[in-house]
């Protein structure tokens, strides 16, 4: 049930890996990440009554500064079960690979969205469990560059009829230490109109966004 095959498709989903082994492993993974972080920086997480009780399918939308972000947003939603959609090159080493299908990550190409990611993505959201992760901006930004958000994240909500969950994370320095903060918004229901949701996702990101920064 959990045995890594080498000739795994990056872009597509395993059913093997939506059983519980891998949640186990996704829990252990953050719980370690956890304690790497909490050595780096002081964590503070608020909003956390936002995400439901419980294991639910949904979009999770956050704004992306470092590789610390899918741990951290696993954090802020009580180790809800998460697939993240991750750009194909971090699969281009053996041990990402081995990590990465752990986790049950997607790999998505960005210069062109493979049908077999798409697939894959709505197949986490019918689970009823499983979460998927998405990262609007598609790639780390920069300290205060701004990007638009992405129809991707809407398209993907509104083809599963579920909800999308916004949070911000900004890293920010207070008294000479290094603060983490991570801000979970609340749901934002699906309507059914991309544009629209993709706007309320963008705007709910950037508020978030600036409430970790400025909150204190």
């Amino acid at each position: 049930m959990f045995k890594f095959d080498p000739q795994w498709n990056y872009t597509q989903l395993q059913d093997s890996q939506l059983k519980w082994p891998h949640m186990l492993y996704q829990w252990l993974c953050i719980h370690l990440i956890e304690l790497y972080i909490l050595t780096k920086y002081k964590l503070r997480i608020k909003g956390k009554e936002n995400k439901p009780k419980g294991f639910h399918s949904y979009v999770v939308a956050c704004n992306h500064i470092s590789s610390l972000d899918p741990p951290l947003v696993s954090l802020a939603l009580n180790y809800q079960p998460i697939s993240f959609l991750a750009k194909i090159e971090l699969y281009e080493h053996f041990w990402m690979r081995l990590y990465n299908w752990g986790m049950s990550s997607i790999a998505v190409n960005r210069a062109k969205m493979d049908l077999s990611t798409v697939k894959s993505a709505l197949k986490i959201l019918k689970t009823g469990t499983w979460a998927l992760g998405i990262f609007p901006e598609g790639t780390r930004a920069k300290e205060g560059e701004e990007k638009q958000a992405k129809r991707g994240v809407a398209f993907f909500a509104c083809q599963a009829k579920v909800p999308i969950l916004p949070i911000g994370i900004a890293q920010v320095e207070r008294n000479g230490k290094k603060h983490m903060e991570v801000r979970v918004g609340k749901m934002i229901p699906c309507d059914g109109d991309m544009d629209s949701m993709a706007q309320k996702t963008e705007k709910a990101i950037a508020e978030l966004v600036e409430l970790a920064k400025t909150e204190p």
